[in-house]
C-alpha cells in the first residue's frame, strides 16, 4: 500500500519550528520512501520523517532532506509490528518570500502481502 502526504510549508518557517504532518500507516514493512520538491526550492527547505519522536529518515539524527530538484528515493526493510501506524512528517522553510510544496510516499507491503510474496517465491525455489 502506497501512504502519502503533501505539505505547502509557509514562507519563514525555521528549521527549530518545522511544520508538521502526521501520515497513518498500517502494520507491516516500509519497502521504498519517496520525498519530492516542486520546482524552485533552490536548497531553502528541508524535511525528516519521525516515528514515536525518534528521527527514521534521514538516518543520521538531526539531518535533513534538503530540497533539490532530484527526488531523494530509497529502498528500505523497515518494521512496523506495533503502535502507533504513523509516520510525523516535519519540514522547514527558509525562503522569506514564497512557500513551497512537497510531496512524500511510503510504500508498506502488508505482513500477507509478504507472506505470500514468499509463499510464491518458494514455488518457484
Amino acid at each position: 500500500m502506497l501512504f502519502t502526504a503533501s505539505l505547502t510549508i509557509p514562507a519563514n518557517t525555521p528549521v527549530n519550528v518545522p511544520l508538521a504532518q502526521r501520515i497513518p500507516v498500517h502494520a507491516g514493512t516500509v519497502r521504498r520512501v519517496w520525498v519530492r520538491w516542486r520546482w524552485g526550492t533552490a536548497r531553502l527547505c528541508g524535511c525528516r520523517l519521525l516515528r514515536e519522536e525518534s528521527q527514521v529518515w534521514p538516518l543520521t539524527p538531526q539531518e535533513w532532506f534538503y530540497s533539490s530538484v532530484y527526488p531523494v528515493e530509497f529502498d528500505e526493510e523497515y518494521l512496523i509490528d506495533k503502535e502507533p501506524y504513523y509516520f510525523d512528517l516535519e519540514a522547514y522553510n527558509e525562503d522569506d518570500l514564497f512557500s513551497h510544496r512537497l510531496w512524500v510516499a511510503i510504500e508498506v507491503m502488508l505482513e500477507q502481502e509478504t507472506s505470500a510474496s514468499l509463499q510464491r517465491v518458494s514455488i518457484w525455489t
